[in-house]
């Protein structure tokens, strides 16, 4: 029982960090990025940089 309060209270701070904007950022790049990357080399470099997704590891929101 003293788990669960200790791991809850952790999950609050980490929320109550991405609630103040202090996001943990992901990078996932498109298909199309990669395979034009490939296919257009070294030009393709700016498609792939283009279509690049970024997301809050913890919550899941997209940051800019």
């Amino acid at each position: 029982r003293m788990n669960a309060s200790v791991g809850q209270q952790y999950q609050n701070e980490l929320m109550a960090m991405c609630a103040t904007g202090n996001h943990d950022v992901s990078k996932k790049y498109g298909v199309a990025g990669i395979i034009c990357a490939i296919l257009c080399f070294p030009c393709g470099l700016i498609c792939l940089f283009s279509d690049v997704e970024k997301r809050c590891v913890r919550c899941g929101v997209m940051v800019e």
